[in-house]
């Protein structure tokens, strides 16, 4: 009798696991149309004499400041008004959640394509985990996610993106 409750209750969870996945096929067509729109407004050209060209890497000093713009791109805010992009290699659910890039570098001081990250928050850092500030846990809240290339882009081009993501 256990087993075939536990069997039922476990055939319960999985139906429900993936009816929570599945997506409808006009919500599934809404996300490629705003992919569409984006990749379509990061393909403007741009003077490589005045915006630079897309990077590999970017050095810790470039850059002041980062925000996610969603869950698959990062804009960086660098110095003299400079911007960049980075398309993450898949999405990363838990950017909107932290304010601190957690980044296992190969290449020294520098972020590059293919470095993987974990978003924190500043209570995550080492300074708040001694005593008597540690709550606990460790680096990183959440799933480790992978850098794309940075690409440099205009204010324009960030108003832009950001009104296709709020359209949708």
């Amino acid at each position: 009798m256990y087993t075939i409750n536990l069997a039922i209750a476990f055939a319960c969870a999985t139906a429900l696991l993936c009816a929570a996945c599945a997506t409808s096929p006009d919500v599934e067509r809404r996300r490629q149309e705003k992919e569409a729109d984006i990749a379509e407004i990061l393909s403007y050209e741009l003077d490589p004499a005045e915006y630079g060209e897309t990077k590999r890497c970017l050095s810790d000093n470039e850059y002041r400041n980062f925000r996610a713009l969603d869950d698959q791109r990062l804009l960086f805010e660098g110095r003299r008004n400079k911007l960049w992009i980075n398309t993450l290699r898949g999405r990363c659910h838990d950017l909107r959640f932290g304010d601190v890039l957690v980044v296992r570098q190969t290449t020294g001081s520098r972020m590059c394509d293919m470095d993987r990250f974990q978003v924190a928050d500043w209570f995550d850092w080492p300074w708040y985990r001694r005593w008597p500030w540690y709550w606990g846990g460790s680096w990183g809240t959440g799933a480790t996610c992978s850098l794309g290339k940075f690409q440099p882009v205009t204010e324009a081009q960030v108003s832009e993106i950001e009104a296709v993501l709020e359209s949708r």
